[in-house]
């Protein structure tokens, strides 16, 4: 079953600090763990450097946050999907 978020956050990176950031994503269960595959939208800056590392973490509304690599940048942002431990989103 697959569940989706929206939201608004924020968007870190290792060396740029981070920026308020609008996502959307999907969670859905593979080989027994959470993934997540989306999409989030951030000041280019982020973006861009968020890009160039492939990492970012994605902060969300509730204030939980999860890695992500950063798959590819579009006009409609950056696509991802998370990386580690997501199980925090069952309950969400």
């Amino acid at each position: 079953m697959t569940r989706s978020f929206t939201g608004r956050g924020w968007l870190r990176t290792s060396t740029s600090g981070s920026s308020t950031a609008i996502y959307r994503f999907d969670v859905e269960r593979r080989e027994e763990r959470l993934v997540a595959t989306g999409d989030v939208r951030a000041e280019l800056t982020q973006m861009v450097e968020a890009r160039g590392a492939r990492r970012a973490t994605l902060v969300l509304e509730s204030g939980r946050w999860m890695p992500i690599e950063v798959l590819d940048m579009t006009a409609e942002g950056l696509k991802f999907r998370s990386v580690g431990d997501i199980s925090f989103l069952e309950s969400a």
